[in-house]
Order: structure tokens, then sequence, then C-alpha cells
């Protein structure tokens, strides 16, 4: 009985050596190390180069990791139509693999963003100025295959004109006035029209911002009424072509003028204030005149100054902070008396407005 016990338990061993092993499954193939298509091409027209900008992928078709980073080549097709194939205009290299610190080994690579500035022939927006081109990336491992064409981006192959030659910026009570000159525009071809495009930004700020587009001109002006005062500003013009054909409306910028600075120093007084009425009134209560006129707009109005004089005299001031309101009660009136008021406006700085015209008003005897 011992020895038939000693077997089965060696026999129990051997099955438990065997099955820690586990149980070997189905052969895998090898990856074909195939990086999924591009799915985030963007590109972005300014005068005749186009901008194109995508991240490559990290992952294979088969959800494997990409090992080894993919050749690109970048393709141009004319017209609107999707390309079934890559029409070539350039190949560009992988970026060379930087090092990294010695860590934990990650489940998935950071993306890689790419970009690439391609420059258009200029017969493509001279034999059909309302035409597209079509921009895709391929991806090709090192055994030249690719699993397909990124998401394809049209743009418009439209001419753009010249920027003004001369760009002035004049500082006035009203705002900024912003001058051009330079050569006529001709006319814009079919499905297409121009604009100058006035940009302004703040010295240092790292983008301009777009205040208005306008009809290109040999020389005009355009009063920008939305600056801040003690601050300065550069202005340039962006030219503009925009296209509304093939279905697709869109915008192309050509050329900038040379940018002009400003300082926005305020030494401009708000308007004078205007509509100034005196009314008198005491029934069944102490006497006082009340004080109204039209409210002044400036967005930088700190408030009103209000003066009184009796004839004969010279005026004084009767507020002491200045009046937030476009209006004021005067209590401190006497019998008898005939009282001239006028109005004055004070901005943020302290610049103060002409007085405005004078309003009066009798106190009856009691």
């Amino acid at each position: 009985m011992r020895l038939r016990f000693y077997c089965l338990a060696g026999g129990l061993l051997l099955i438990a050596a065997l099955s820690g092993c586990g149980t070997p499954g189905a052969p895998q193939p090898p990856s074909l190390q195939l990086a999924r298509p591009v799915d985030d091409l963007a590109a972005s027209r300014k005068g005749n180069h186009v901008e194109l900008d995508w991240s490559l992928q990290r992952k294979n078709t088969d959800r494997t990791l990409v090992k080894h980073l993919p050749a690109i080549r970048v393709c141009r097709h004319q017209g609107t139509g999707l390309m079934s194939t890559c029409e070539v205009v350039a190949e560009v290299s992988p970026p060379k693999p930087q090092p990294q610190p010695k860590k934990k080994q990650q489940a998935e690579e950071p993306a890689i963003r790419m970009r690439y500035v391609d420059s258009l022939p200029p017969q493509l927006g001279q034999e059909n100025p309302a035409d597209f081109i079509t921009y895709a990336v391929e991806e090709i491992n090192s055994h030249g295959r690719s699993a397909g064409l990124s998401n394809q981006v049209p743009i418009a192959v439209a001419p753009t004109i010249a920027a003004p030659d001369e760009l002035s910026a004049q500082v006035s009570g009203e705002g900024v006035r912003v001058s051009w000159a330079g050569p006529a525009t001709a006319a814009a071809p079919a499905g297409l029209s121009y604009r100058y495009r006035i940009m302004r930004k703040p010295v240092g700020a790292p983008a301009y911002t777009a205040l208005v587009d306008l009809e290109p001109s040999a020389s005009g002006s355009y009063l920008d009424k939305t600056i801040g005062w003690e601050t300065k500003y550069e202005y340039r013009i962006t030219t503009v072509t925009q296209v509304d054909s093939h279905g697709i409306n869109t915008a192309v910028e050509g050329d900038d003028s040379q940018p002009v600075e400003v300082f926005t120093r305020d030494i401009y007084p708000p308007a004078q204030p205007a509509g100034l009425q005196a009314v008198f009134s005491s029934v069944g209560q102490k006497p006082f005149i009340d004080l109204t006129w039209a409210p002044n707009l400036e967005s930088d109005l700190a408030g009103y100054n209000i003066f009184r004089r009796v004839e004969g005299a010279q005026f004084e001031k009767l507020n002491q902070p200045l009046v937030q309101t476009s209006s004021f009660r005067d209590e401190n009136v006497e019998a008898g008396k005939k009282y001239i008021y006028s109005v004055s406006a004070v901005d943020l700085r302290g610049n103060e407005s002409q007085r405005s015209a004078e309003a009066s008003e009798a106190v009856p005897d009691k």
C-alpha cells in the first residue's frame, strides 16, 4: 500500500509540473509594421507657401507599437477630388530618435508633431484662379509599404495681391487712424474678391488680432475706436483673397505690409457735456435746484465737476469727489437769488473737458 501511495504522489507531482508550463497558444504572425494612416493633417496657406502639420501615428494597423519611425511622402493633387494613390511632391525623413531618461517603459510613446512647408508653383493660380489643390501625407515603412493616405485637405490656389507700400498711424481723441498708400489693385477673377485686413496687436504680444476687412484701394484710412489708452500698438495690413468656388468658401492670406507702431498717450479730454438744465423745487420741503444733462459716452469717463456762481461773481466748484451720474442736487440755495451753473467731464487720467453751456435758475422770495 505504501508503494502505491508514493507512485500516486509522484504522478500528481508530474502533472503539476507539466501544468505549470502553461498550454502553448497558436503562433502569432509577425507584425507587418504598417503605421495607421494619419488622421489629423491640417493645412494653411500664407502667400505662396502652404504649411502642413500632422501627428505621426505611434501604433500599427494591428495595434502593435511602431518600432521604427516611418518615412513620409507629401502628396499633392490638382482639384478637390480625393486621391486614390499618392501624387508625391516631396519626401520627408522621420525625425531622429531622442534619448529618453530611464524609467518604466510606457505603453505608448507620445505623439510626434510633423511640419512641412510646400511652395506653390505660380502658374497654378494663373491657369485657373478659382481652383483648388488637395494635400495628403503617407507613411512608408522600411519595406516601402503603407497602410494608406491620410485625411485630405483642399487649399485654394487663388492669386494674392500686393500689400500697401506706405502705412502710418496717428492718435486722436477718437482713436488711432491707420492710413495707407500703395499700388492700385486689378479686378478680381470670377469666384474671387480681394480685401485689405487691418491687423493690430500690443507691442510684444505673440499674435495679431483682425479688426476689419476693407475694399483695397491705392490710398485710404481706417479709424480704430477700440484702442486702450497708454498702450503701444503695432498695426499692419494683410492682403486677403476671398474664394467662393467648388462649393467651398475660404480665404487666403497674402503679403503683409511693413508694421507701424504708435503709442496711445491720452492727452485728449472728454467731450463737452451738453443739455444742461436747472429746475427749482420747494413744495413741502427744503428748497433745492436739480441739475440734469446728457451723459458722456467715453469708456474712460471718471465723472463730472459741477460749477455755480451768482450774478456778478466767479464760478466755484460745488463737488469734492467727482459726480458719477449726469445729475446733481444743489440744496445750498437761498431765497431771492439767481444761480448760474456749468458742468465739465473728467476722464480717468484727469483730462478735463470744456465746461458746458450755462443754465440758470432763480429761487423765489419767501
